[in-house]
């Protein structure tokens, strides 16, 4: 997960990225992320645009019935590394980097961007029933004998 800006060819040329990635968040969220994929780098004038798309997996927790499963999501990326140190450019969405020369490692934005495409609830898939307010029971293995209580009249016309 490294750029050496040395050796980065002009134009466009491609740079693949394959790894695992700590994510550092609390305990509750994902751990640990691989990402893979292939990022264009555009080599203009004092400075490298990298972009493009990246597959993370990872552990997770369902937000609906709080099973653990593989979740997997695509990771935008939008990275400028600026070798004119001095320049106030890139205040736009871009990640931007300052280095005039070497190698860059690219680790710390790339894990920026796999946290921000990580989604805030996720579901282990969309027909998860998830699981019973009233008595726990995880809806998508059993139905529970539950009674639902009358619904307050002032929430009837709202849709279930």
């Amino acid at each position: 997960m490294k750029l050496d800006l040395d050796r980065q060819g002009d134009g466009r040329t491609a740079l693949t990225i394959e790894g695992s990635l700590e994510l550092g968040l609390p305990e509750d969220r994902t751990q640990r992320a691989e990402i893979s994929g292939e990022l264009q780098v555009d080599n203009v004038a004092s400075r490298f645009l990298v972009t493009g798309s990246l597959q993370a997996a990872g552990q997770a927790e369902c937000g609906r019935c709080l099973t653990d499963f593989r979740l997997q999501w695509e990771v935008p990326v939008d990275i400028m590394v600026l070798r004119d140190v001095g320049s106030d450019e890139g205040a736009d969405d871009s990640q931007v980097l300052h280095q005039r020369k070497g190698v860059v490692d690219l680790a710390e934005p790339l894990r920026e961007s796999v946290i921000l495409a990580l989604p805030i609830k996720p579901i282990c898939r969309e027909s998860c029933r998830g699981i019973c307010a009233q008595c726990g029971a995880d809806l998508n293995e059993k139905t529970c004998g539950c009674v639902s209580e009358d619904i307050d009249p002032r929430w009837e016309g709202l849709p279930e």
